[in-house]
């Protein structure tokens, strides 16, 4: 009975740092136009501040998995939310532009290791209907990430600043660091598989390469897509605050029940296809709302819906693909989203945009899907075409 109890409580930490990832993550999609107005920077420089939260993210996911093993995933946590706390804190006294971009960096770092120690908690708990747990995992990082397009909104609405938004978000994380002295924390279990890998090894195998470029364009696009919407309705479409956190509340439900829909179906229309089609249905909602009036800003929440099946299907895809070291290449292919996060979602985003103008530079993630559609085929062609 004290182990089943442990368990449920393992459960729900598991969920609620899944959760609270994904609310203090995505208020950027409201804050990203404030902070702008805000620090009077251009497209390009917000980009580069987008791009220190990745940086600082990736680094987390590089290095948490060596650490959890050396200290304990408990520790490792624990330490991510110190991390996490002094970053939302130091954000609302912050006025310098590169003082700004050191905070946005130890948020990046915080809110990476708690992402990764979120996944590491899962992977260890959810030892019975794996895929069912882990829909249900992301799940609520869906769930977290809709909350904050209303929390957002509502705390500006009360009269606080844009930085408030993040900071309130030490409340979250404050608890979650009490609910750790609760339950009990799962060990380590040995991977032997991973620990003989060898990295350079890997790496000459051109799969490898093909599912990095597709996780990076796919996260190109995804992020890009929720970093990004609220300037453009803010700049082109002269939004309100409520208006723009509505649009991106629709995208974020749109996303979360496009997972519950897609594991449904994904098995049944098969995984190459199901990548192929969501991905040219995203093209298509992307190009309406870009070409249409003004009314036709739905189709850019729509688009959520479309993304979402992309991240689970490839995995699916990879683990049919790959016979062994697949921990490993899970980690290459994870690291691989964060640098198409850094460079695809945030710089080279934010350069198109200040090039361009954003109501064209905002068509790049139309290119990022049709790359990844073009690599989905080839791989199918030549490498999984029997099991397709």
């Amino acid at each position: 009975m004290k182990k089943l109890n442990n368990h449920k409580l393992l459960v729900i930490l598991a969920f609620s740092m899944i959760l609270s990832f994904g609310l203090i993550m995505n208020v950027r999609g409201l804050t990203n136009p404030l902070l702008q107005d805000d620090y009077g920077i251009n497209y390009s420089q917000l980009g580069t501040v987008l791009m220190f939260f990745s940086i600082g993210a990736s680094l987390a996911s590089f290095f948490s998995g060596f650490l959890i093993e050396t200290f304990s995933l408990k520790h490792v946590f624990r330490a991510g939310l110190v991390v996490g706390i002094i970053g939302l804190i130091s954000i609302y006294f912050t006025t310098n532009y590169y003082l700004l971009m050191l905070v946005i960096f130890i948020i990046g770092l915080g809110m990476g290791t708690t992402n990764v120690s979120a996944n590491s908690l899962a992977s260890r708990i959810f030892t019975k209907n794996k895929g069912k747990m882990m829909n249900l995992f992301h799940f609520f990082f869906g769930m977290g990430s809709a909350s904050s397009q209303l929390y957002a909104p509502f705390v500006i609405s009360l009269g606080f600043r844009w930085e408030a938004a993040y900071s309130f978000g030490v409340i979250l994380l404050i608890g979650l660091f009490g609910f750790t002295f609760i339950p009990t924390f799962p060990q380590q279990s040995d991977d032997d598989s991973s620990k003989n890998a060898k990295v350079t090894t890997i790496l000459k195998d051109i799969r490898v390469w093909l599912f990095i470029l597709m996780f990076s364009f796919y996260v190109g696009a995804e992020i890009g897509m929720s970093s990004w919407l609220g300037v453009y309705l803010d700049n082109i479409q002269q939004r309100t605050p409520e208006e723009i956190g509505a649009y991106m509340f629709g995208f974020f439900v749109l996303f979360t029940i496009g997972r519950l829909i897609a594991s449904f179906i994904v098995e049944r229309v098969g995984y190459i296809k199901t990548i192929i089609i969501s991905a040219a249905a995203a093209m298509i909602t992307i190009a309406i709302g870009l070409l249409g009036p003004k009314s036709f800003a739905f189709f850019f929440s729509l688009t959520g819906l479309f993304l979402a099946p992309h991240f689970a299907t490839i995995q699916a895809v990879m683990f049919e693909v790959f016979d062994e070291n697949v921990s490993a290449i899970v980690g290459l292919t994870l690291t691989a989203g964060s640098v198409g996060n850094i460079l695809f979602a945030n710089k080279l985003a934010g350069a198109v945009n200040q090039w361009l103008g954003i109501q064209l530079g905002f068509g790049i993630f139309i290119v990022y899907l049709t790359i990844l559609i073009g690599i989905t085929i080839y791989l199918r062609q030549h490498y999984v075409q029997s099991k397709s």
